[in-house]
């Protein structure tokens, strides 16, 4: 997997919404086979994939920027949610923009313009159904 130093000097001088790069998760097709939608992964593995800690991900669903599939009171979270995860990063960290100001963003741009998924992705994201998406 990818560092995010790596992702950093990859994506330099790209617009917000200009992310051609494939994500890692995808990239190399270590996951070819499972559905992107599938709530697959522990809140541990997935920032273990992520190299975030758990914590970082508990403060995006809070701030309402995630909807991980809950069972049993534990989270688990699909290759699309690390992914919208990725690009929550990507914007925090090397476009400067914080939870606030993607919370705006999103006001006004559907999460798919940021992450460019497909028309038949979009029907059954988990992302698409948080309210500020549409």
């Amino acid at each position: 997997m990818r560092t995010m130093k790596h992702k950093q000097s990859a994506k330099q001088g790209k617009g917000l919404l200009d992310m051609h790069e494939p994500h890692a998760a995808t990239a190399d097709g270590e996951f070819r086979g499972i559905d992107p939608e599938q709530p697959l992964f522990s809140i541990g593995t997935a920032a273990a994939m992520l190299e975030i800690h758990p914590r970082t991900m508990r403060i995006y669903e809070e701030e309402g920027l995630v909807k991980p599939f809950r069972k049993a009171g534990r989270r688990y979270y699909s290759l699309n949610d690390i992914q919208w995860i990725k690009c929550i990063r990507y914007m925090i960290h090397d476009q400067g923009i914080s939870i606030a100001g993607i919370k705006r963003l999103l006001e006004y741009a559907p999460c798919w313009n940021i992450t460019e998924c497909p028309l038949e992705k979009r029907k059954t994201c988990t992302a698409c159904g948080l309210g500020h998406h549409h």
